[in-house]
């Protein structure tokens, strides 16, 4: 809300319209969200302990600071804490032991992880981000990561492509699990062959790219567009081709996911799913702070679209030389 009021950040008009009228209503002259907001919690951001996904992907690193800015203008204290799946000794089991933590979001959870029970257990209100369960009384508030990369395969299918290379993160990440499932449906609906070893798994990272690029087209040469599943892999992967003299996209159409800023700047600009990750942090702030204080609430299921984004780097079979 912070940042609408103050005219900053990329929301559209439809979400700025809908939190200044909630600001007329409410905030008087002289008085801050933090007061507005009343009682104080503390929340913790609960990150993978061992994740190089932070370290190389630049949209994490921001998705975490725009939380952190607007859980602080409402003047909650927000603690980030590593996990590990191994429950005794992870910090972030030992905080919420100690019962320091009025709530906690699970910022990109790993497959079944027994967090969730025992965030459940001890009656600590939480919510999923950056991936999700689909498992029933798991709250989140997601991207709608499926169907974004469902949307990549329809428009590769559309342009003509029947062998369809992807780029994948890491297996126990539910982002990358969200994302593979919307590709599989895709596959299935289009009649394309879903093949594993067209599938490279790895780290959200440009050597990944680079490497399982140069892997994808040595053994299957027949590939004419690959699907990475974020931008940061991308990257690596036009390096890759480029080596290997494949051009983009007379050779091989690219697509990767997030649309980072420097994403439309590449040669070519790279056709990408954006996330508008500027509105996701006000709403959960507010879901969160409910979810404390209203006990009726008995789940929370938010999906934010996402948005095919086509530049430079896709062309139509018929087009290739």
């Amino acid at each position: 809300m912070s940042r609408i009021i103050n005219n900053q950040g990329n929301f559209s008009e439809e979400t700025r319209r809908k939190v200044l009228d909630i600001a007329n209503e409410h905030l008087k002259p002289g008085v801050s969200p933090s007061q507005l907001a009343g009682t104080p919690y503390t929340i913790a951001v609960i990150i993978p302990g061992h994740n190089d996904f932070f370290d190389n992907d630049p949209s994490t690193s921001a998705d975490l600071n725009h939380l952190k800015e607007e859980f602080e203008a409402y003047g909650h204290q927000i603690d980030i804490v590593k996990h590990s799946t191994d429950l005794q000794s992870s910090p972030a089991y030992k905080l919420l032991g100690e019962g320091k933590a009025d709530a906690a979001i699970i910022f990109d959870p790993i497959v079944n992880d027994k967090l969730f029970e025992e965030l459940e257990r001890l009656e600590i209100p939480y919510l999923l981000t950056n991936g999700r369960t689909y498992k029933i009384g798991h709250n989140y508030i997601d991207y709608d990561n499926r169907k974004g990369a469902y949307e990549v395969i329809r428009y590769l299918h559309g342009l003509g492509h029947q062998k369809i290379g992807i780029i994948a993160g890491p297996k126990n990440h539910l982002v990358n699990v969200n994302r593979l499932d919307g590709c599989k449906d895709a596959f299935r609906d289009f009649k394309l062959p879903w093949v594993e070893s067209h599938v490279v798994l790895g780290a959200f990272d440009p050597a990944h790219g680079y490497e399982a690029v140069k892997q994808l087209m040595s053994e299957e040469p027949s590939i004419t567009a690959i699907f990475t599943l974020n931008d940061i892999i991308a990257f690596g992967a036009m390096k890759g081709l480029a080596e290997l003299n494949i051009r983009i996209p007379k050779d091989v159409s690219l697509v990767g996911f997030d649309d980072l800023k420097l994403s439309e700047f590449m040669v070519p600009p790279l056709t990408t799913v954006r996330r508008f990750r500027y509105d996701i942090s006000s709403i959960i702030v507010k879901v969160l702070t409910e979810l404390i204080t209203n006990k009726n609430i008995s789940e929370v299921c938010i999906g934010l679209k996402t948005e095919l984004i086509v530049r430079e780097s896709c062309a139509k079979m018929s087009n290739k030389v």
